[in-house]
C-alpha cells in the first residue's frame, strides 16, 4: 500500500499542476551504521550496512542488557531518493518528526542543515540541493551528551535515531510555509464565544519562492464533523518577491456551534487553501476545537464553564524491546488504554511526542499537557538558553491548533540536584540568578506566543528550593511530584502534603503532575510494605491517593507516574533498567491498578479480581482476595459454589476464599439486573507453607522477606520465607537482611543482580541462618542454593531519583562458610563474594540423598563473618 501512494504521490507531482501539495514518508529500506567517522561520502560500500526503516532506534535493546549504560554517539543512514522532474518553480522539503538529538543532512555529499533538540519535528528546503533522477540522501544523528542541549539528565533513556517518520513534500513556488517552526504554518485561535457563537482568528505563514510578487486569494473553510461547511473567508493577498513566512490575518463568524468537551470533542476541520494566478493551488487541513477553559486556585479546573476533575497519567514514548521507534498505531493504542481507564488527562511527558498522540487526545476528549525537555538541571550558558527557547517556539507552533493543549510545561524537577557546592553561596546564588533569567525567558514566550494557555512548573517535593530561587512565583500552575508512602514519609502525608502546599502558594493552581508506586506483576506479599515492588502495596497506594484527589477542590487535577513502564538505564531494582510505576507494563499488559482507576472514573460496568494475573499460586489456603467495581455489591462463586454476596466500599469489595490443592476457578460477578459483567480468576494452588510431601514434586523458597515471586518464563512459584516447624520446611536462626536507607530501611536490596532475570529471588536474602531443614520423604533430591552478595566494597552510585532516600554503604565483611547436608560436607570454605563477585546470581545445585525419615537438613558453618542464603530450590528426582 506504502508503494502505490508513493507511485500515485509521485505522478501527481509530475504532472502540470497539482490540486494541492503532495506529503508523503520515505521510510523505508535506508542503510544504517554505528561509526564515529565521517559516512556522508558518495562513494562509500553501501552493502557493509544493515537496512533499516523508521521508526529506528540503535539503542532499542541497549537497556535489556546487563551492560553498564548505552551507545550515545554518531549513527548515519543512507539511501538513494528519486526526485521526479519538477513543475516550474517547484519547492521540495524534507520534514522529520523526530530524531535525538542533533542532526545533520547531507545530499550528494554536500551538507544541507543541522537540527538541534530530539523532540520535535523540523524541516529542510532541499530544492536547490536535489536534482532530477537519483540522489544520495545522508542523515547524521548524534546522541551524544551535550551540555547545551536540554535535556542534561532524567529518569529515562535518551534514544539515539531517526524515530519518528521522515516527509517528503512538494509544494508551489508561492505556498502555505512549512518552515516557520516546521508547523502546519495555520495557527487557530478562538477570539470569543457568545453563546452557541463564536469568533476564530487565523494566521497564517505564507512563503513565495519567486522572485517575482505573486497576486492570491486566501481561502480558509470550516467543515463539521458531517462535511457541512459551517463558515468560510476569502481575501486577496499580495505576497512580496522572496517573501518567508509572511503572516496574514483574517477572522472567521461561526453560529450554532458545537463544543469541544471531554464526553463530546467535537472536531471541525479548517482548510486552508492559497489559489495562485497559474491555477496552482497549495492546502492544508488543520483541527479546530471550541472550547473555554480555566484554572483556578480554588475551584481547580473548567471547561466549557463546567467543573471538572482532570484525572490521568504521564506517558513516555517506549515500547518493550522497541525502544523509542514506534509505529503510529501503538501511540494510538496508549491513549486509547488511557481512555478505556475513564482518564481525561494526559501530561505528555516530559517532551513533545508523537504527533499521533495529539490527533488522538483531540478526538477522544482528553485534556493535554505539553512541555519541553529541560529536566533535573540547566547549564549556565547562552547556547542552553538559546536551545530551550527554540524548542519552546518549536512545541508551540507544531501543537498551536490541538483542542486538547491547556498547558505549556517546563523545567520539570529543575532543582532536584543542582550541580553547585551546596556549601558555596556565591556558586549557589549564580546558579539561582540563572535559572531565574531562564526560566523568566520561557515564561514570557509562551505567555506572549500563546496567551490562551497556561503555563506549569513541575516540581519535586522540596518546594522550599524553587520558593528561594524566585522560579515559583512565574507559572500560573505548580505541578508538584508527590510519592509520599513510596520514596519516603507514609500514605497519610499525601493529604497533609496538598494542605501545606496549597497555604504557600494561595495564588496559583495547584496540580499533582506526578505521583506512584514501583510495581512487579511478579512480586506478591499478604503484608505488603513500602517499597517491597509488590502489586499489593502498590494496589494500596492509588488506593489511597486516589480518593483523596478527588475529594480535594483546590487540586485541578492529578496524572499517574505512569501510563506504562518505560526504559531507564540507571535504574537497578525488582526489574533492572526499567521503572515500574506504570498503570502497564512495558508490554501494555495491565496492572491491577488500572482497574481501579477504572471502576471509579467509568460509568460502564467495571469488576476486576486483583491479583488476577497471579496464575501460580502459593500461601496459606484461605486467603482474603478483593475486587475492583462499581457495582454496589458482588456475588463470588469459588469451583462452582457461592460463597455469597460482598458489599462494594470506595469501588473495593473484600471476600475470604479457600483454594483447593491444584486447579481453581473463581468468579465473580455484578447481580445487579441489567449489568453483564463479571471476572474470572483460573489459578493452580499450591500449599507451600504445610505442603503434602509425599506428591512433592518441588519446592521454591525466598529467605529474608515476605515477597513471594512468580517465573511465568519457567512455570514456578517462590513462596516467603518461614521458620522451622516440625512436618514443614523452614529456615533456623539468623536475621533478615534489609537495605539501610537515610530514612529507615526497605525490604529488598536495590541494586541490578548480575547473571539473571529474575533479580528479585536474590534481592533478598537471611544473614547467619544456621539451617535450613524441610521434613521431606526418602527418595534423591537436586537442592538449588541461591546467592548473591548484597554489599559491595565501594559504595554504589546513588540515585537522585530516590529523593534523598539513598542507601546507606554497608561496611563489607568477607563471609566464608562450609555446607553440610543431612551430616556430609557438601561445600568446603565458600566465599561467593571473592569466587563470583558481588552483585551476582550464583546458584550451586547439589545433590542429597534423603534417608531413613531424616528429611533433608542443611547446615551452615560459618568460618568467617555470617553465613548467607538468598533462596533456595528443592527437587525431588526420585
Amino acid at each position: 500500500m506504502k508503494r502505490i501512494l508513493l507511485l500515485l504521490a509521485l505522478a501527481l507531482v509530475s504532472q502540470g499542476g497539482m490540486a494541492q501539495r503532495i506529503r508523503f514518508t520515505i521510510n523505508d529500506a535506508w542503510k544504517f551504521q554505528l561509526q564515529e567517522q565521517d559516512a556522508s561520502a558518495t562513494d562509500l560500500d553501501d552493502r557493509l550496512w544493515e537496512t533499516v526503516s523508521f521508526p529506528h532506534t540503535w539503542n532499542a535493546l541497549d537497556t535489556d542488557d546487563e551492560t553498564p549504560g548505552y551507545y550515545r554517539g554518531k549513527g548515519w543512514y543512507r539511501r538513494m531518493i528519486r526526485i521526479d522532474e519538477k513543475f516550474p518553480e517547484q519547492r521540495i522539503y524534507l520534514q522529520f518528526e523526530g530524531a535525538n538529538q542533533q542532526t545533520t543532512l547531507y545530499i550528494n555529499g554536500q551538507p544541507v542543515g543541522s537540527h538541534t533538540g530530539g523532540y520535535t519535528a523540523f524541516t529542510f528546503d532541499i530544492t536547490d540541493r536535489v536534482s532530477p533522477g537519483d540522489n544520495l540522501f545522508v542523515i547524521e544523528v548524534d546522541n551524544s551528551h551535550n551540555p547545551d542541549i536540554p535535556p542534561l539528565s532524567a529518569d529515562y533513556t535518551f534514544y539515539g535515531g531517526v524515530y519518528r517518520d521522515v516527509y517528503l513534500t512538494y509544494t508551489p513556488a508561492a505556498h502555505i510555509s512549512t518552515t516557520h517552526y516546521a508547523s502546519s504554518g495555520v495557527y487557530l485561535r478562538t477570539q470569543e464565544t457568545d453563546g452557541r457563537n463564536a469568533r476564530i482568528s487565523a494566521t497564517t505563514m505564507l512563503t513565495n519562492d519567486s522572485k517575482q510578487a505573486v497576486s492570491a486569494i486566501l481561502r480558509h473553510r470550516i467543515e463539521d464533523e458531517s462535511g457541512k461547511t459551517v463558515a468560510q473567508s476569502q481575501q486577496r493577498i499580495t505576497l512580496r518577491p522572496g517573501a518567508l513566512n509572511q503572516a496574514c490575518e483574517t477572522s472567521i463568524r461561526m453560529n450554532d456551534i458545537s463544543r469541544w468537551d471531554i464526553q463530546t470533542p467535537t472536531l471541525y476541520r479548517v482548510y486552508t487553501t492559497l489559489t495562485l494566478p497559474d491555477g496552482q493551488m497549495d492546502q492544508i487541513v488543520s483541527p479546530l476545537g471550541i472550547r473555554t477553559f480555566e484554572f483556578s486556585p480554588d475551584r481547580g479546573f473548567q471547561l466549557n464553564g463546567r467543573p471538572v476533575k482532570l484525572i490521568g497519567t504521564n506517558r513516555h514514548q517506549d515500547y518493550l524491546a522497541l525502544g523509542n521507534a514506534l509505529p503510529d498505531a501503538m501511540h494510538e493504542r496508549d491513549v486509547r488504554l488511557l481512555k478505556e481507564m475513564g482518564g481525561n488527562f494526559l501530561r505528555v511527558s516530559h517532551y513533545p511526542q508523537d504527533p499521533v498522540v495529539m490527533q488522538m487526545c483531540d478526538r477522544l476528549g482528553i485534556v493535554t499537557s505539553v512541555e519541553i525537555p529541560i529536566v533535573n538541571a540547566i547549564t549556565e550558558s547562552e547556547a542552553f538558553q538559546e536551545n530551550c527557547l527554540r524548542m519552546a517556539l518549536e512545541m508551540i507552533y507544531q501543537n498551536y491548533n490541538y483542542p486538547s493543549v491547556v498547558i505549556w510545561g517546563y523545567m520539570n524537577e529543575v532543582l532536584l540536584k543542582p550541580p553547585f557546592d551546596p556549601n558555596d553561596p556565591a556558586a549557589k546564588k549564580r546558579y539561582y540568578d540563572w535559572l531565574f533569567r531562564i526560566a523568566s525567558a520561557l515564561e514570557t514566550t509562551f505567555r506572549t506566543t500563546d496567551p490562551t494557555r497556561y503555563t506549569m512548573l513541575p516540581c519535586h517535593s522540596m518546594q522550599e528550593t524553587y520558593i528561594e530561587s524566585g522560579i515559583a512565583s512565574l507559572p500560573k500552575i505548580l505541578g508538584f511530584n508527590i510519592y509520599d508512602g513510596w520514596y519516603r514519609e507514609t500514605f497519610d502525608h499525601f493529604e497533609k502534603r496538598l494542605a501545606m502546599l496549597h497555604e504557600l502558594f494561595p495564588n496559583q493552581t495547584l496540580l499533582v503532575s506526578e505521583y506512584g508506586a514501583d510495581v512487579d506483576p511478579r512480586i506478591h506479599s499478604f503484608q505488603p510494605e513500602r517499597y517491597d515492588f509488590s502489586c499489593e502495596y502498590g494496589n494500596l497506594y492509588h488506593e489511597h491517593y486516589l480518593p483523596v484527589i478527588l475529594r480535594t477542590d483546590y487540586v485541578a487535577g492529578a496524572s499517574v507516574w505512569n501510563l506504562n513502564d518505560f526504559y531507564s538505564e540507571d535504574r537497578g531494582e525488582a526489574v533492572p533498567h526499567v521503572n515500574n510505576k506504570g498503570l502497564t507494563g512495558l508490554d501494555r499488559s495491565r496492572k491491577d491498578s488500572y482497574y481501579l482507576y477504572q471502576a471509579t472514573l467509568c460509568e460502564r460496568p467495571v469488576l476486576h479480581i486483583c491479583s488476577s494475573d497471579w496464575k501460580l499460586r502459593g500461601g496459606a489456603p484461605t486467603q482474603t482476595l478483593k475486587c475492583y467495581t462499581n457495582a454496589s455489591e458482588i456475588e463470588v462463586r469459588m469451583n462452582g459454589d457461592s460463597i455469597g454476596r460482598y458489599p462494594v466500599r470506595d469501588h473495593i469489595a473484600r471476600f475470604e476464599i479457600t483454594f483447593t490443592e491444584g486447579e481453581n476457578e473463581l468468579a465473580v460477578c455484578d447481580p445487579t439486573p441489567g449489568r453483564q459483567v463479571r471476572d474470572l480468576y483460573r489459578c493452580t494452588y499450591r500449599n507451600d507453607r504445610t505442603p503434602s510431601f509425599d506428591k512433592l514434586t518441588s519446592l521454591n523458597m525466598l529467605l529474608g522477606t515476605n515477597r513471594m515471586f512468580e517465573d511465568p518464563e519457567s512455570g514456578t512459584t517462590w513462596a516467603a520465607e518461614q521458620p522451622y516447624t516440625p512436618g514443614s520446611w523452614g529456615y533456623v536462626g539468623g536475621k533478615v537482611y534489609r537495605t539501610l536507607m537515610r530514612r529507615g530501611s526497605v525490604p529488598a536490596s536495590d541494586a541490578e543482580i548480575l547473571g539473571t532475570r529474575n533479580d528479585p529471588i536474590y534481592q533478598t536474602r537471611r544473614e547467619g541462618i544456621r539451617e535450613f531443614r524441610a521434613d521431606v520423604p526418602n527418595g534423591q533430591y537436586a537442592v538449588y542454593l541461591h546467592f548473591a552478595e548484597l554489599n559491595t566494597v565501594d559504595p554504589r552510585k546513588e540515585s537522585v531519583y530516590n529523593l534523598g532516600n539513598g542507601p546507606i554503604h554497608t561496611t563489607y565483611e568477607e563471609r566464608r562458610f562450609n555446607l553440610t547436608a543431612n551430616g556430609r560436607e557438601i561445600l568446603h570454605d565458600v566465599d561467593i563474594a571473592k569466587q563470583f563477585g558481588a552483585l551476582r546470581a550464583v546458584c550451586i545445585k547439589i545433590e542429597v540423598q534423603v534417608e531413613n525419615g531424616d528429611g533433608l537438613r542443611l547446615e551452615f558453618q560459618p568460618l568467617e563473618g555470617e553465613p548467607f542464603l538468598n533462596a533456595i530450590r528443592i527437587y525431588r528426582e526420585y
